[in-house]
């Protein structure tokens, strides 16, 4: 990672993950990401990660959620690749969707007043 991608201080132990999981920008990225990942790199960012979500949350919870200063933007980008990591460790034991093609999409639509 360059110098403009560092995570704030602390949270160093996170750049192996940092590298891959915040770089991802949206949630469609972070969804093929887990299909591609092996097993074994998923466990070891939830092992690392989740410990630590609290921690992660005190410290986002600093700054504002509309203009994070890009160190705690590549934080919180890294915790939001959790929630996939998580899939993959806590539901389906494996990366990718049981009985489904690879790769695949998934649209996620929101829609107010509905």
């Amino acid at each position: 990672m360059t110098k403009a991608q560092t995570l704030p201080a602390g949270f160093e132990d996170l750049a192996p993950y940092a590298a891959t999981w915040g770089q991802l920008m949206n949630q469609e990225e972070r969804y093929l990401q887990r299909q591609m990942s092996a097993m074994e790199d998923l466990q070891a960012f939830y092992d690392a990660t989740t410990p630590r979500l609290e921690e992660i949350f005190d410290h986002l919870d600093m700054f504002p959620m509309d203009d994070l200063p890009e160190a705690q933007a590549l934080l919180y980008r890294t915790a939001l690749g959790l929630t996939e990591a998580a899939m993959a460790v806590e539901i389906f034991n494996q990366p990718r969707v049981p009985y489904t093609d690879f790769p695949h999409n998934v649209a996620i639509e929101w829609s107010e007043g509905r």
